[in-house]
């Protein structure tokens, strides 16, 4: 059964690295240019948010929350991407086809950056 529109109620975008290489094997954000681009607006999905706790990273606590995000299935999405809902940035921790193939759901993490 292909998933359902009426569970997609909330809007995502999806957001990759803006990455260049820095010609020593590295890479390197463009001079002038925001680290994240935009490559999708307006993604229909449905956003769960699963569990908060407290996590320490670089010395500092922070209050990190879990998500689960369930899109309809989309190629190229990796954990090296993130996703913006309602101004929270999160980043994607694992992205998979449901048994069925006709979700792509994607556990989450907000708040682990500052975000």
């Amino acid at each position: 059964m292909p998933l359902a529109a009426g569970r997609l109620k909330h809007r995502i975008e999806l957001q990759e690295q803006n990455r260049v290489s820095n010609g020593r094997g590295g890479f390197t954000t463009p001079p002038g240019e925001e680290p994240w681009r935009t490559i999708a607006t307006r993604v229909p999905a449905e956003v769960i948010a699963l569990r908060g706790d407290e996590a320490v990273r670089h010395s500092i606590e922070r209050s990190v929350q879990l998500w689960r995000v369930t899109i309809r299935p989309r190629a190229g999405v990796t954990p090296t991407h993130r996703l913006i809902w309602n101004g929270i940035a999160m980043n994607i921790k694992s992205a998979a086809l449901n048994v069925a193939g006709d979700e792509l759901v994607m556990t989450s993490e907000s708040g682990a950056n500052g975000q």
